[in-house]
């Protein structure tokens, strides 16, 4: 049944009308009305943070709807949040001494209208490590990168378990810089190693010593799986 009533709803492409929680909304008009977290707080006062179904004119998808009370924003659930997925690693050691400095990630700040990832959102983010590049104190990553600086760094993406799977080119940086990105899964996975003198590994297009991140940088691309629909956070390209 669940799945019947997402199939009418792609189908009619009306903006957002299959709200989780709370009782279907009727709507007049085409995808686009209900496209943001923002707009369903405008269309729908009150309503918490949690998980909803947006209608852009570009796609139907599923987010986590974050500090609906005040500046509402989207976010992607992340399923794999193991010791070993979804983080980013500047490793320590060479000329970076300290503690590996590593960021996981429990959930991504993801643009309902371009599928991009802001890589520099740490809101569902926790950081460990400590070292030190060139006399500047590193203390976090952003996502899907990897550094080192006589050390190889090493991260991981993990979309296993969404709708989504990465539609990025990945580029090194830095000096004698080194690098790779080695997709699983049908792209639900990559697997990243970075480094060099100092070196690392970015989404395209490339970044310039990408740790402790600042402001918002939204360049990891992504793309609705071909089952979408039926994932638990839907997402069904409707171009």
């Amino acid at each position: 049944m669940r799945s019947l009533s997402r199939i009418l709803l792609a189908c009619s492409a009306v903006a957002a009308t299959a709200v989780v929680g709370v009782p279907a909304a009727s709507a007049s008009t085409s995808a686009g009305l209900l496209d943001s977290c923002a707009a369903l707080h405008s269309f729908l006062p009150g309503v918490p943070d949690g998980e909803y179904t947006l209608a852009t004119n570009h796609s139907l998808l599923g987010v986590y709807c974050y500090d609906m009370a005040g500046k509402p924003r989207e976010y992607l659930d992340l399923t794999n949040v193991g010791a070993g997925a979804n983080f980013s690693q500047y490793t320590a050691g060479g000329a970076s001494p300290g503690t590996n400095v590593r960021t996981s990630f429990t959930k991504l700040r993801v643009d309902p209208q371009t599928l991009t990832v802001d890589i520099n959102d740490l809101t569902f983010a926790k950081s460990t490590g400590t070292l030190n590049h060139g006399g500047q104190s590193v203390t976090s990553m952003p996502y899907a990168v990897a550094m080192g600086c006589g050390s190889q760094g090493v991260g991981n993406i993990d979309l296993r378990g969404t709708a989504f799977s990465v539609a990025n080119a990945f580029q090194s940086g830095g000096f004698q810089a080194n690098g790779t990105a080695t997709p699983t899964s049908n792209g639900q996975a990559v697997d990243l190693s970075g480094g060099g003198f100092c070196g690392w590994i970015a989404p395209a297009p490339g970044l310039y010593n990408p740790f402790n991140p600042q402001g918002a940088n939204s360049i990891l691309k992504l793309r609705c799986t071909p089952d979408g629909l039926f994932r638990p956070q839907i997402c069904l390209d409707l171009g």
